[in-house]
């Protein structure tokens, strides 16, 4: 385990600790928002954890709400994500420890790169720096995915919250992809009503 994922993992951690007590038992989904400090670039991460409620679910669906989408998707949920921001986050003070800890990981893997020059060479710079930006987002992704399992494997979930619960991992831009994560993330007995809904929403 590298030294960023440790950060992650702990962070996760803390965040579900973090949790109001008052909440916990009413929070029925834990959310990963994967975003970028500047939406476009791949090279700076962050990880922001929130969660959604019963109660948020069921004023959605008394204000008219379709029931389904106000459970699992993502634009109808509370997203309070105050307990954790994970790498680099809108703040430079969110989490400089685990920004610092990703820059020199993928320094190390190679995944860095300069911002495109204004020369001949610009076109192939471009294309390089698209191989990176896929590279990148899959590194990410595979960072969180990580936390997510370590927090159902480890037991840390079912102690905070008192049973499992899905975490779904999304990312705005890359709508569609969250059944794909959610099931890289989780153990699939946690996930059965999350994608029974979001399989229906493909074939519609």
């Amino acid at each position: 385990m590298t030294a960023f994922q440790e950060h992650m993992r702990r962070a996760g951690e803390r965040a579900l600790e973090a949790l109001p007590a008052p909440l916990r038992s009413e929070i029925y989904v834990i959310s990963f928002r994967i975003w970028r400090h500047d939406s476009f670039d791949y090279r700076h991460p962050y990880l922001a954890i929130g969660h959604n409620t019963e109660s948020e679910v069921r004023r959605v669906v008394a204000a008219g709400g379709e029931p389904g989408e106000a459970r699992w998707s993502y634009a109808y949920w509370l997203l309070d994500e105050t307990t954790g921001i994970v790498g680099h986050g809108p703040d430079p003070a969110d989490d400089p420890v685990g920004a610092a800890l990703h820059l020199a990981e993928i320094r190390e893997l190679g995944l860095w790169y300069e911002d495109e020059s204004d020369d001949e060479s610009a076109d192939e710079d471009e294309d390089t720096q698209d191989r990176r930006d896929e590279l990148l987002t899959t590194h990410f992704d595979d960072a969180c995915v990580d936390v997510a399992r370590h927090l159902h494997a480890s037991g840390k979930l079912t102690e905070i919250l008192g049973r499992p619960v899905p975490i779904v991992p999304f990312d705005m831009y890359r709508a569609g992809y969250e059944p794909e994560l959610a099931e890289a993330a989780n153990p699939p007995e946690v996930l059965t009503d999350y994608l029974a809904w979001a399989r229906a929403q493909e074939e519609e």
